[in-house]
């Protein structure tokens, strides 16, 4: 089992080699397996109508001749939708820019909603900035904090000097909300000068929390009503 997820991974890394994605997850189940990855495809770099799916699905069941494959790769139109594929992001483009030229940009443009956040907003809200991202299209998170660390020598010329850590951050996080989720991803890599790390930290306010907790209670309370026993007259 784990040969072929390895052989999965390497096909996967090979047929997104021009994207950044996220680590492939794999659940097993006696007769499927279900593989979810996120991919972010630059629409500056290259034309995104001649990239079909097809050919990496069928590469992947093959693989696993005896279970139903379950591919579940999905595209981000943002970067900063996921932890992990951010760091990649922010890596790349500090290939181009200094560190302090790349965050002034990137932490400008990010669509941040600023507390208080209205958690009792309807399902199916509209709103500017919102993002979803539960896919039972009742639920709907916005972004609400976004957090990266570098740590490294960040020094672009070669021979820089001691290593340096450097953070920065944009909104506000509520780590122990059940209304708040955290993504958390990191990317290591090396250049001229040594390995450096990226860590990212997305934090998504939940709208719709108290009215889908009184939408599960009332189904709740209505399902054991109708399996409880009609009294006898």
């Amino acid at each position: 089992m784990w040969e072929k997820d390895g052989a999965a991974k390497e096909a996967l890394k090979h047929f997104f080699q021009n994207q950044l994605t996220s680590t492939p997850q794999f659940r097993h189940s006696p007769s499927r397996v279900t593989i979810q990855m996120f991919y972010y495809a630059d629409p500056n770099f290259g034309d995104l109508s001649q990239f079909k799916l097809q050919p990496l699905e069928q590469l992947v069941s093959n693989l696993y001749p005896n279970k139903y494959v379950d591919m579940r790769v999905i595209r981000l139109h943002y970067p900063y939708m996921n932890a992990e594929i951010l760091a990649k992001y922010l890596t790349v483009n500090s290939q181009k820019k200094s560190w302090s030229a790349l965050t002034r940009p990137f932490m400008k443009n990010m669509p941040i909603v600023k507390a208080p956040l209205a958690h009792n907003m309807p399902f199916a809200v509209q709103w500017q900035n919102l993002l979803p991202q539960v896919a039972n299209d009742k639920l709907t998170t916005a972004i609400q904090g976004v957090k990266y660390q570098v740590s490294g020598r960040l020094g672009r010329r070669s021979g820089s000097g001691r290593s340096q850590i450097l953070r920065k951050s944009i909104g506000t996080f509520q780590f122990t909300s059940h209304r708040s989720l955290v993504d958390v991803g990191r990317h290591t890599f090396s250049n001229k000068n040594g390995s450096i790390t990226v860590k990212v930290w997305i934090a998504s306010a939940l709208f719709g929390a108290n009215a889908l907790s009184r939408h599960v209670n009332k189904k709740a309370v209505e399902s054991a009503a109708a399996a409880a026993p009609t009294p006898k007259l």
